[in-house]
Parts: C-alpha cells; sequence; structure tokens
C-alpha cells in the first residue's frame, strides 16, 4: 500500500456493512450505524442509494452480479466475528486487538467493547482517514489506542508495548481481512508475535483465503473473479492457508484451532436461524483458535 492511500478494500468492506445495515431490521444480520460515515465520497453515495425505498433493494444484487459472493461472504463473516467477539470479552477478556483493523467499528457499536482497552492496528495512512472521519461524526475513541504500523516491515509487539498493551491479560486479537494480502514470511512471523505475546486462554480470530483457490489445485466457481478485482484494486491475494494443514500449523505456534469455517457454510445457518438467504463462498474462512500453554515444536 502507498504511503498516502488508504485501503481500498477496506473501503469495500465499508459498503457492504452499510448496504447490509440499509436492509429492514427483520433478518438483518447486523447494524453498523457508522459504516456510511467512513467511506470515501464515491462509495458513501452508493450506500445512500441502498437506503432509498424500492431502488434501493437493487444495490446487492448489483454488488453481487461485479463481485460475486463478495459481498455475501463480507456480511457473513461480520456477523459471525461480531458473536465470537462479543463471546470471548463474555468470557472474561479484557483487551480487544483488531490487526488490520481497516474502516472495522466494533469498537464503537459493541456494547462489551465499552469497557474494556481496544487497539486498532493498520496501516498510518487508512488510520489517518478513518480517525478524520470518526471526528467528524462525534464518536468518541477514549478507549480505543491506535497503533500505526506496516505488517510487513514493523515490529507490532513493540508499537502494541508502546500503547500499553498487557501481555499478562487475556484478549481476543481479530485479524480480518489481512492475512491473503502478505507474503508468507510476514504471515509466519506475524503467527510467532502472536504466539508470544498472547497470554493463555487469548482466543485470535482470522480470516484466509483457501490456498488451493490460490495455487489452482482446487476450482472455486467465483476465483477468478474475485481474485481478478484484488488484483485490479491493487491489493492483489497473496497467501492462502490449506486447511487441512491449518491445524497443524496453529499448534507449533501454540494455538489450538476451535472452528474453520467457509462463509458459505456459515451462511447455511443463517438461513435457518433469520431466514436469510445467502450464498457466502466456499473459498473464503473463518478460524478461531485458543492460545494454549505450550508450542508443539
Amino acid at each position: 500500500m502507498k504511503e498516502d492511500h488508504e485501503s481500498s478494500t477496506a473501503a469495500y468492506m465499508a459498503l457492504f456493512r452499510a448496504v447490509e445495515s440499509a436492509r429492514p431490521a427483520e433478518g438483518r444480520l447486523f447494524t453498523d450505524p457508522l459504516a456510511t460515515s467512513l467511506l470515501p465520497t464515491s462509495l458513501r453515495l452508493v450506500a445512500d442509494v441502498a437506503r432509498l425505498p424500492v431502488i434501493g433493494r437493487a444495490v446487492p444484487a448489483v454488488l453481487d452480479f461485479g463481485w460475486p459472493r463478495t459481498r455475501s461472504s463480507g456480511v457473513v463473516r461480520t456477523r459471525l466475528i461480531d458473536t465470537m467477539v462479543q463471546e470471548s470479552i463474555g468470557d472474561g477478556a479484557t483487551q480487544l486487538v483488531l490487526l488490520g483493523a481497516g474502516y472495522d467499528s466494533r469498537a464503537y457499536r459493541l456494547p462489551q467493547a465499552d469497557d474494556i482497552t481496544v487497539f486498532e492496528v493498520d496501516h498510518p495512512s487508512t488510520q489517518r482517514a478513518k480517525r478524520a472521519r470518526l471526528s467528524a461524526t462525534g464518536t468518541s475513541t477514549d478507549h480505543v489506542r491506535f497503533v500505526g504500523v506496516d505488517f510487513e516491515l514493523d515490529n507490532i509487539a513493540s508499537r502494541l508495548a508502546e500503547a500499553g498493551f498487557d501481555e499478562r491479560a487475556r484478549s481476543i486479537v481479530v485479524w480480518e481481512g489481512v492475512i491473503s494480502y502478505l507474503s508468507q514470511s510476514a504471515v509466519d512471523d506475524n503467527f510467532e508475535l502472536l504466539s508470544a505475546i498472547c497470554s493463555p486462554d487469548s482466543r485470535l480470530v482470522f480470516t484466509y483465503v483457501d490456498g488451493r483457490a490460490l495455487d489452482g489445485s482446487v476450482d472455486f466457481e467465483e476465483a477468478r473473479r474475485w481474485k481478478g478485482w484484488v488484483r485490479l484494486n491493487g491489493e492483489p491475494f497473496v497467501f492462502g492457508f490449506h486447511p487441512d494443514r491449518l491445524e497443524s500449523y496453529l499448534a507449533e505456534r501454540g494455538f489450538l484451532l476451535d472452528s474453520d469455517r467457509t462463509t458459505a457454510e456459515v451462511a447455511r445457518c443463517y438461513r435457518t436461524e433469520l431466514g436469510r438467504v445467502e450464498q457466502g463462498s466456499d473459498l473464503y474462512r473463518v478460524a478461531e483458535a485458543t492460545r494454549t500453554n505450550q508450542c508443539q515444536r
């Protein structure tokens, strides 16, 4: 990412949340009252159209036509991760770390986050744009520590420590929508870092692209257009885990894999719960792991 360039991927995810929040309350996966305010002007217009009667209903269909399953996967993963964060805080987590926070608004829209310390870790360019837009809305950020980093270059542990992160406290770490844009070495380094700073019983939630979609060993229906879209936006997919290797990878770094599901699988759960028809994606996955007392090496 260029020094003066805010993340287009973060902006589109905020757009998907804004469009979801414009749906009728019944059947809505979540409500993000800040999503539209955090958008750049061009995308804010799309979000405004989504709120209009009748014509607004066409916006999700247009997004799905242009970027198959991307919006659907995004809103499904948002709902699932919201639930995981709420459960972790209820279980005793006192720190929430958002790695690659983008325009994520969990720190401000989830009531459970009000009483704990939140660390938003992201590239300075995206962070500057976000803080300016939050300020314009009058949103309080008193409980949030902003930590500017480059995931490929910076020592994130040092930056977190400078911001007051307590390695002895139980944490919930969310690493959403970042891993697929990093090199293998950066992914490994950051998992080693998380292993070092997360106390036992801390939880890690992360999303990733199925590595078989990148190496072509499995033909996912939406893979070509999705990969093409992120490449055109200047943020191509670089890395993906193979799901059958993830459990051992995490165990070597002191984490126990609790769950690993595609957004398509999660979408089917909401279809039953909310009567909501969403496809999700078979190539995009959400995993949750718990920090154990030892690394299996």
